[in-house]
């Protein structure tokens, strides 16, 4: 069955919060990955003006959309689609280029400081694409990636995948390392202002690593944890488990406090300028 998606961008609003940077990826970007942040509070620390003369539009893909937009500092919009392709949109909505994969795209774009777009693929791969739409490189991770990538503060691309790992890639597309969970890693990784990597896994861990891919600490919930963490300004790691719970955890690993709601917790939680979290 063929399916028909919608892209809608509208004017933009985005919030305040100084002290949540955007690291490696692009400095005058409003939106450069999934989230926003490296801390994945969903929140930018950049304005963006609503345009009272701004007007909407749309444009018709192939197939549904499940990635998220991205927008690059020359205001291009990127976005995945299961039509197999990565889309770059001009402010405008006309098509700028169209990259295309061998598997649905529902990762979410991440666009590094030099430009550079990462993003995954049910192909198995993720894919580093050049600003004009041509291949950087491509590196297969061998399962289905719906991970949105991370990318450190010295350029490593941090991507998790349904072959039970955490990828670590450095710049140029060679492996770093590769740390291995008990299942898939839909979740996107967080990266704390220590460089500690904080992803989840349907083994029902949420795991923190180091920078050099050993292990921090482990928790374990008593269900998946597909949602994608979220940091806290006082190191809290926000997270949520199909167990019907939202965890707030220590940067030590320990629980802070757990929160029942009233279904599985597949969303990734938002954490306000006032501290308040969303899910």
């Amino acid at each position: 069955m063929f399916h028909v998606a919608y892209l809608t961008i509208g004017a933009l609003c985005l919030h305040i919060i100084s002290s949540v940077k955007a690291q490696s990826y692009q400095q005058n970007s409003p939106w450069p990955k999934f989230r926003q942040n490296n801390y994945g509070t969903s929140v930018t620390p950049s304005w963006t003006a609503m345009d009272p003369n701004a007007s909407e539009w749309k444009y018709l893909t192939g197939g549904q959309i499940y990635s998220s937009p991205s927008i690059g500092s020359d205001g291009t919009i990127y976005v995945g689609s299961l039509d197999f392709y990565l889309y770059a949109f001009n402010p405008d909505g006309s098509l700028k280029w169209r990259f295309k994969t061998v598997g649905n795209v529902g990762s979410t774009p991440a666009i590094a400081s030099d430009g550079t777009i990462y993003v995954g693929s049910s192909d198995s791969f993720i894919y580093a694409i050049n600003t004009d739409g041509t291949l950087k490189w491509s590196y297969e991770t061998g399962g289905n990636v719906g991970s949105s990538p991370a990318i450190g503060s010295d350029g490593t691309i941090y991507v998790g995948s349904d072959l039970n790992f955490l990828f670590a890639l450095n710049a140029d597309g060679s492996l770093k390392w590769q740390s291995r969970t008990g299942n898939n890693v839909p979740s996107s990784p967080a990266i704390a202002s220590d460089g500690t990597i904080y992803v989840g896994s349907y083994d029902t861990y949420i795991h923190a690593l180091n920078t050099d891919g050993t292990t921090k600490w482990t928790y374990q919930t008593t269900g998946s944890v597909g949602s994608s963490p979220a940091i806290g300004l006082d190191g809290t790691i926000y997270v949520g488990s199909s167990d019907y719970y939202i965890y707030a955890v220590n940067p030590d690993g320990t629980l802070k406090w757990r929160y029942k709601t009233g279904s599985f917790v597949y969303s990734s939680p938002a954490i306000g300028f006032d501290g308040n979290i969303y899910i």
